[in-house]
């Protein structure tokens, strides 16, 4: 007889298997389908039956325990309840063997708990449940382990893998399921998930040897892998699935892949528009209709659109040539600020590569070739190429409103991605970037809609520090900046700027952050200039104004050194909130300040009423912010 693993004899506990087995149960109690008949409950692949007590006393049915296993049927009916033995590898008589196990009584719930793993015919017995459980309208509960638990993750990526007496990997397991194949096993058979329960483990039997540095909680390792697995699937710390499911057509694909890959466009555009400049979407279709590389989709995400702004988005895409129409999609978005419609656009985007261009930017002809040969030579990298920016305002072009250039074009932004540069702030419009599929679509990396501006420079650094930058110096593109007239910077005011600059650098503080190869060269070489700058500030210190002769870069570091300095936190009841001239300074004001700013931001600091009192407890080298 097939031995189903029924020997481990595991006991009931709330938060256990069983528990939230018989939690999902009574959420959902059933009653019987004939209500003259006796109901009962099927536990298939029961074991000892430890479940068997409590569904008893909180469900009031009659239980009926099938296994193969003798020694376990034997302690049930110890216990006075019904038992059948049964093995489950008789596929072919199985369900008829079930019948006659029912024999016309009212089936309400069924559950098969920590068995679908041990069984090598499992499909076929999914697939008899579904009929029984159909012809009597039960809820059926199924639980497997999870082998997509982050203890076997973390030590599979190093080449650990473990089989043990029992457990997550028990030796005896013919079949591993994650959440999405166990899903669609189930939908194959005809069962279809209504609820769940999954028992949660942080640490699961798989947690060995607990010194290992992706297993160790208090690793920077362990940190990373979790940051990055948690967000990517939510069952991380799942120990065992637990699913309520109902008997339901049969999908008809097979639940392994029988394809790894499918064909994709290259590139998805995403453009946010609220149909307020619609001539500025005519020539954004212009330009991609004289792209050299047409290996693309377009998605518009048309946000808050009212009913004529919609019509009219609808006419300018139906103005474009035949093969650019067919592979345009228009989606309407009514909720969320400026930055949901992007994670709506990234998430229906099919593309391998994915790039958001606003309606008032402008590709040139070899946008799209110059990143698709990027990622031929660097495939999964974010691709960076080079962008000119041009001051432009509203101006009326045929009755509508469109842009007109007001100046040059300027290469205000440097050609290659330096990361450093980008912790301070961005660099990089979003008209220059291309992001790989993954990082949204596998990683989960999404954008935060808890920002309200500069969402762009966000997504950028979290999908750099994980995926790398490759530059091109090719210049794509042109990035119109709005010198009047409304636009992102004059729809939000400069607080609210400010408060997402503060929750990125929180963000950037907090987070594990991989640097790309080279930072600590550029690291060493930033420390030694700092302390450069150092010697030059104490050099200068005894004519009582060093920072007037400074450098604006090494008056902007001796600023953050003052703001830093235990004189000037120590001291900050003796002022209001670091109040200087009705203003208060911040770290990221000082990345902001021209050399006149920075000047009397530092004389204000000298002659506070605070640095002068805390003169005495200040040593002679205090520009080292001791």
């Amino acid at each position: 007889m097939l031995n189903t693993a029924t020997s481990y004899d595991n006991a009931f506990f709330h938060n256990n298997v069983y528990g939230h087995a018989l939690d999902l149960l009574t959420r959902h109690r059933a009653l019987p389908n004939n209500a003259n008949s006796e109901p009962i409950h099927l536990d298939i692949g029961c074991g000892y039956g430890r479940i068997a007590e409590p569904l008893v006393e909180k469900l009031g049915v009659t239980y009926v325990g099938v296994d193969a296993d003798a020694e376990a049927l034997a302690s049930l009916r110890e216990r006075g309840f019904e038992t059948h033995q049964l093995d489950l590898g008789l596929s072919d008589s199985l369900l008829d063997a079930l019948r006659r196990i029912v024999a016309g009584r009212a089936v309400v719930s069924i559950t098969m708990l920590d068995t679908l793993e041990h069984l090598s015919n499992g499909d076929a017995v999914l697939d008899c449940i579904r009929s029984l459980a159909g012809e009597h309208h039960a809820l059926t509960v199924i639980s497997v382990p999870n082998m997509t638990h982050r203890d076997i993750g973390f030590k599979l990526a190093f080449g650990g893998f473990d089989y043990t007496a029992d457990g997550l990997l028990d030796h005896t397991h013919v079949r591993l399921f994650s959440a999405p194949f166990l899903e669609r096993v189930l939908k194959h058979a005809g069962l279809h998930r209504i609820d769940e329960h999954n028992v949660r483990m942080t640490r699961s039997d798989q947690h060995f040897p607990s010194t290992h540095p992706a297993l160790a909680p208090s690793t920077s390792l362990h940190r990373l892998l979790r940051t990055l697995r948690t967000r990517a699937e939510p069952n991380d710390d799942v120990n065992q699935f637990v699913w309520l499911c109902v008997s339901g057509p049969k999908i008809e694909a097979t639940p392994f892949l029988t394809e790894t890959a499918r064909p994709r466009p290259f590139l998805s555009i995403v453009t946010r528009t609220q149909g307020k400049r619609l001539q500025s979407l005519v020539e954004v279709f212009t330009c991609l209709a004289g792209q050299s590389v047409i290996d693309f989709e377009v998605l518009v995400i048309g946000h808050r659109l009212s009913n004529s702004s919609q019509l009219a988005v609808e006419r300018v895409l139906e103005d474009n040539p035949e093969w650019l129409r067919e592979r345009t999609r228009l989606i309407l978005v009514d909720k969320g600020n400026r930055t949901h419609p992007l994670n709506v656009g990234f998430g229906a985007a099919q593309g391998d590569y994915i790039a958001i261009l606003d309606d008032d930017d402008t590709p040139m002809a070899h946008w799209v070739e110059t990143f698709k040969t990027m990622a031929e030579e660097n495939p999964g990298c974010l691709l960076r190429a080079s962008v000119v920016r041009q001051d432009v305002v509203n101006t009326r072009v045929s009755g509508s409103v469109g842009v007109r250039a007001v100046g040059s074009m300027h290469t205000v932004y440097p050609s290659s991605f330096d990361f450093l540069d980008h912790l301070r702030h961005n660099q990089t419009p979003p008209i220059s970037v291309a992001f790989p599929r993954g990082a949204f679509h596998d990683l989960k990396i999404k954008f935060d809609e808890e920002l309200t501006t500069t969402e762009d420079w966000d997504y950028i650094m979290r999908v750099a520090t994980i995926t790398d930058t490759v530059s091109s110096s090719a210049i794509t593109s042109i990035y119109h900046w709005w010198v009047s007239d409304q636009s992102s910077r004059t729809d939000h005011p400069t607080h609210e700027w400010v408060t997402n600059h503060q929750r990125i650098f929180q963000k950037m503080d907090e987070d594990m952050v991989l640097f790309p190869k080279g930072t600590p060269y550029a690291i060493r070489a930033l420390l030694d200039e700092r302390d450069d700058l150092r010697k030059q500030i104490a050099q200068l210190q005894g004519n009582g104004r060093p920072h007037e002769v400074l450098t604006t870069e090494a008056k902007r570091m001796h600023l953050i050194e003052l703001l830093r300095s235990t004189s000037w936190r120590v001291a900050a009841p003796l002022r209001l909130a670091g109040m200087i001239k009705g203003r208060a300074i911040s770290l990221t004001d000082c990345h902001q300040m021209d050399p006149s700013q920075l000047d009397e931001a530092i004389r204000g600091i000298y002659a506070s009423t605070s640095w002068k009192v805390t003169a005495p407890v200040r040593k002679a080298a205090f520009w080292r912010g001791r």
